[in-house]
This record gives structure tokens, sequence and C-alpha cells, in this order.
């Protein structure tokens, strides 16, 4: 009989009582119980292998427990403080009972369970987490328009480097440590457009990917000391995936935003986002004493190309002027689809000679198009109008205040058509 069967009684007694103690309850009419079944298979499985003596079955119970706690993320933390509670109520009974001799054998047996557990459990965590990073991937891969998710997928690349890094510590390098190099983190700081830079999200995000890279730079820094334990690495990596997670989660909340912000048809921004965008545009303004232009531009008879070659030939039509407007304006420009066939462009820090220049360029090249739909070409022109605000601090920035600067520009737009289209007022 080995030493440690005479504790069995007092080790499955404090297995029961660890914890939480969870029974099967009335509360919902469910009739699978999966998180009260989880930790009462786990407590059995537990106790199987603190009961076990010889090698060959330790191995076996570490190894049927480990699977059973992976496919349930049960953390380990759970596991290992299962364990400490069992080994402290041992050694505490031992020192109670002045039984000096047997510390050493019950400390010893119990560190063999410890190292064979966290061991185990950091190869199939690992495994498991390899998975659920490739599974993600492939969720996105199969979206149609990715559109910011693109980039957690560089982010979830970036994930698998390091897990297959620690998998195979000396047949890899390490991934990207510097939070601006990585390719996520190049998107993330170099992004120019201020309705997601100044949305909330966009700076959580910021944060948790910070707080990502510094975690990943202390792994690879611990896992070159000589002296590495499983149960630290368990540590890093369940911390690494929840903070992927979380930033995973902002990136949807901020795709969301990004779809909402923008107009289906066109792609270019919807009036959505046009108060704060031009609310933060004339603070910069104000701080900077640099003007902004705004230019408002129209589709001459648009109506009588929906009327003659139908909706869709007038939806295609929008859809090439959209393109039109992306490679004539700067990015850090502001393009919104305003309503129907009306487009407002705010350009900051932009003289009035310099937007009018650009709204006589952009009606001329609207003249060149050729719009193919089905055996017909159709051709267009716009009615351009150029309105600029020059920056005064005095003015306070209001709704009432904005929506002038908005009639101002509308104003000149109406005026190019009065004054025979196909022109810039």
């Amino acid at each position: 009989m080995h030493p440690i069967e005479y504790f069995f009684p007092a080790i499955k007694e404090c297995i029961e009582n660890f914890c939480i103690n969870i029974d099967h309850n009335d509360l919902t009419d469910t009739h699978h119980y999966l998180y009260t079944d989880a930790i009462a298979q786990h407590k059995h499985l537990f106790a199987a292998l603190l009961v076990s003596t010889s090698p060959s079955d330790i191995e076996i119970n570490v190894s049927a427990m480990i699977a059973h706690t992976i496919e349930n993320d049960i953390p380990y933390l759970f596991v290992y403080g299962e364990l400490i509670t069992v080994t402290r109520q041992l050694l505490g009974m031992l020192i109670k009972e002045k039984n000096f001799d047997d510390l050493p054998m019950v400390d010893h047996h119990f560190s063999i369970y410890e190292k064979q557990i966290e061991s185990l459990y950091l190869t199939r965590y690992l495994d498991q987490l390899h998975q659920k990073v490739t599974h993600r991937l492939a969720r996105i891969s199969k979206l149609f328009d990715k559109k910011l998710l693109i980039h957690y997928e560089d982010h979830l690349i970036w994930m698998l480097k390091l897990i297959h890094f620690i998998q195979h510590i000396k047949g890899e390098s390490y991934p990207e440590l510097r939070h601006t190099h990585c390719n996520f983190g190049k998107w993330l700081h170099a992004t120019a457009f201020t309705y997601l830079i100044s949305n909330e999200h966009y700076k959580v995000i910021e944060n948790l990917h910070i707080n990502l890279h510094d975690m990943a730079a202390n792994l690879v820094n611990y896992l070159r000391t000589n002296d590495t334990k499983s149960a630290t690495l368990i540590h890093f990596m369940q911390r690494i995936d929840y903070t992927s997670l979380e930033i995973g989660n902002e990136i949807a909340i901020l795709n969301e935003i990004e779809v909402s912000s923008k107009d289906p048809l066109t792609n270019l921004l919807s009036r959505r986002l046009l108060n704060k965008i031009l609310t933060n545009q004339l603070e910069i303004s104000q701080a900077t004493r640099q003007e902004i232009s705004l230019i408002m531009c129209d589709l001459d008879f648009f109506k009588k190309i929906n009327d003659t070659y139908g909706h869709l030939a007038g939806d295609t039509v929008l859809e090439n002027f959209a393109d039109l407007l992306r490679t004539t304006f700067r990015q850090s420009d502001y393009i919104f689809r305003f309503g129907g066939e009306e487009f407002l462009i705010v350009l900051p820090s932009t003289t009035e000679k310099a937007a009018y220049v650009l709204g006589n360029n952009l009606c001329k090249a609207a003249r060149t198009q050729e719009v193919v739909y089905e055996n017909d070409i159709i051709h267009y022109t716009l009615s351009v109008g150029v309105y600029t605000i020059v920056h005064d601090s005095s003015v306070p920035i209001t709704e009432e205040c904005i929506n002038g600067y908005l009639s101002s520009v509308d104003i000149k737009m109406y005026a190019a058509k009065t004054n025979g289209r196909d022109r810039v007022e």
C-alpha cells in the first residue's frame, strides 16, 4: 500500500468541497446543464487522478482530466487552485497532528501532479488556441466584404505566429513585438479618418493593442531565460488570447460603425457623420487658423437619365461618379453622398482659390466620363458650388452654425444650375 493512500478520504472530501459545489436547479427549463455537468465531471476526474499512485495511472488520469478541462474551457487557475487547496489542507492536517515525517512524501507526491498537469495543460491549450484562431481566420476569409475586419485578419496571423513560436521555440522567430510595426499596428496608426480615430472604440483598441504587445514582449523575454515554467506560459497566453478577443469585439463594433457610416451604393460617407466631422474640422481650423472649403455638386438632369435608361443605369452613373470623386480628391478630404445625386466634399486646409480649381477640374473630368450600361453610353455633367469657411475663434461651433455653412454652399450650387449648369459657382 502506498503511504499516500491513507489520505485518500481527506483528498476526496477536499475536492468535493473545493470553491463551488453546484447542483442542478429549477430556475430554467433546460435539460442540459452544461456548466454544472462540466464541473461535476471535472471533480470526478480530478479525484480519480489524486487517488492514483502508479506513474502509468497518473499519466492516464492527467490526460483524461486535461482533455475534459480544455474541451470545457475550465481555466488553469481553477485547476491549479484546486490542487493547491488539497495540498495545503493535507499539509496543514499533518502539521496539526505533528506528523512531520510524512510532510516530504505528501509534498513530493503533489508536486508530481502539478508538473504533469501544467505541462500537459499548456500543450493541449496551445493546440486548442491554434485551432480557434485558425477558425476565426477562416470565418473572416469567407466574408464577401471584410472592411475593417481585414486588419483584424492581419492580427490573427500575428497570433498564429506567436503560438507557433511558443510551441517550437527554436524552430521559428517570434512575431513583431513593436505595436506600431506589425501590420495591424501600421493600419491603426496610419489611418487618416478622424471619424474613426475620434471614436471611443478606436481608442480602446489602441490601448488593448499596446497592452497585447507588451505582454508578448514579456513572454518572449521570459522564454529567453533558462528557467521557464509551463504555468507562467499558460498565464501569459490566456491573457493574450483574452486581449485578442477584446480587440476583435471592438473591431467588430467599429466595423459596424464603418458600415453604417457609408452609403451602400457608392461606399462614400453618409450624412450620418457629417456634423461630427465638420465640428471636428472646424475646431482644428480655429486652432490652426487654416481655412476649410466645401464643395457641393449635383448631377445635371439626373432624373432624365433614370427616365431614359432606368434606375439601374442611374445607379451605375452614381457609382462611376463616386469613383471619379475618390480619384480627384485627397485621402484627407471627406466625401459624402449628401442625398440622391447630390454630393458634398469637405476639404481641410484648403483656400477658396484652390477649391475653385478642384471644382473646375471635377467638372472637366465629369464631361469626359462614358458610362457603359448594357448597349448604351451615358454622359453626364455637374453643377458645382464652392464655399470657403474662414477661421473665426469668436464664432461658436453649433448645429445652427454648421447648417448655415451647408446652406451657403447649397445656394452656390443652385446658382450654378440657374446660370446654365455644367459649371462652378
